[in-house]
């Protein structure tokens, strides 16, 4: 009879969690620094960039942002407030709203998105194209595993 193979969990002390603790800390503060850099909270940079791929309700947004409802209202009150941000009605749903980017929004958007890109790369230059390529499937990879 086989037996489905169960992969080996990684061995504690292998330093695999305090890697990837490690490098979400430097993201994440890089990614604060740049929302901050655009007049952005963190989540409201978050908002604007699921907004410019899709046009989600605030449901969709309280699981992308991992938080309630009501904070997602708020976000979306502060930054349709300053136009970068319009709600539309669901056109299959009417009782859900969408959020949509403005043209404004989407400027911005892009300048936050440019100055992430920006401090990124910079902090990589010293590594050699072929270390940069050889890390992308491993990133990926960790990325679909994180998701479950």
């Amino acid at each position: 009879m086989a037996h489905d193979a169960q992969p080996t969990p990684p061995p504690e002390g292998d330093g695999l969690t305090d890697s990837l603790i490690g490098l979400f800390r430097e993201i994440d503060a890089l990614f604060s620094a740049a929302s901050r850099s655009q007049g952005l909270t963190p989540q409201q940079a978050q908002l604007l960039c699921f907004a410019q791929h899709m046009q989600p309700s605030f449901g969709e947004l309280a699981r992308l942002l991992h938080c309630d409802k009501t904070n997602v209202t708020g976000l979306a009150d502060r930054l349709e407030r300053r136009g970068l941000i319009t709600r539309e009605p669901d056109p299959h749903d009417r009782r859900l709203s969408r959020v949509h980017l403005t043209a404004d929004g989407a400027a911005l958007t892009a300048a936050f998105q440019q100055v992430v890109d920006s401090s990124l790369a910079g902090r990589f230059t010293g590594w050699t194209a072929e270390q940069r390529a050889s890390l992308l499937p491993l990133l990926r990879a960790a990325t679909t595993t994180l998701r479950g």
